[in-house]
């Protein structure tokens, strides 16, 4: 049996092994008068206690018209959860789809995932295996590659993660727009590259959605209200 302090141990020393943070987005824009304006209206209206914990409903809503209009893919507001930035987004999902002990198909840069694939103890590999678990993809990497992994997903029950923050290009398309693939499915985002410290992004989508959003309350339990007011105002009008 294992008791806390060991599990405690192990935690610290897989915390210390962890490569070297990022460092801060450089040069940030100013942002525009009207997203300050929806931070001190919120804090105005007393919005300083928990959200609906997967978030506030608006910009949940607002996150599934953006993947309706931008994406063409289907998904409820109620399969949407905001969460602390895209780095807390993409530890929940290794955490609940990556099956311990399995690897992870990353065809692309993995730097944003190595520390959450280090913490919960799988392997990032660049080429198929037997025993991938999760295929995490982005719109940066090579085309003809990705198409040619998700429609070898169809054969598998591999969980797909489809991270659009931080991509440099626009998205050529996406997995979850294959019927075949869309259950399984999670599109991850986030504000952080134009709202650096709000911390704000989102899980979307698969059939583990609800899931998804218990393991990430269990971590910081909702997405600070100030910041999604303000980040809602944001995506209005500039997304």
């Amino acid at each position: 049996m294992l008791f806390p302090q060991t599990l405690s141990r192990s935690l610290a020393q897989r915390v210390t092994s962890l490569d070297e943070p990022r460092s801060p987005i450089a040069n940030m824009p100013s942002l525009p008068a009207s997203v300050i304006e929806a931070a001190a209206s919120a804090l105005d209206r007393g919005e300083t206690h928990y959200t609906d914990r997967p978030g506030i409903p608006e910009f949940r809503a607002w996150v599934a018209h953006h993947m309706r209009e931008r994406y063409r893919v289907s998904v409820d507001p109620a399969e949407v959860t905001i969460t602390c930035g895209s780095t807390e987004a993409r530890f929940v999902c290794m955490t609940l789809l990556a099956a311990p002990g399995s690897s992870v198909l990353c065809p692309g840069d993995s730097s944003r995932i190595r520390g959450a694939a280090h913490l919960v103890g799988t392997s990032i590999v660049d080429a198929f295996r037997d025993d991938i678990s999760l295929l995490y993809i982005r719109p940066d990497d090579y085309r003809e590659t990705s198409i040619e992994l998700l429609q070898r997903a169809e054969e598998t029950d591999w969980w797909i993660v489809y991270d659009l923050s931080f991509a440099k290009t626009l998205a050529p398309f996406h997995p979850a727009q294959n019927p075949k693939l869309a259950s399984r499915v999670v599109t991850i985002n986030s504000l952080s590259e134009s709202m650096a410290g709000w911390r704000l992004g989102w899980m979307a989508g698969s059939e583990m959605a609800l899931r998804l959003r218990a393991s990430k309350q269990a971590i910081t339990i909702c997405t600070t209200a100030v910041s999604q007011w303000a980040g809602l105002e944001w995506a209005r009008t500039q997304l």
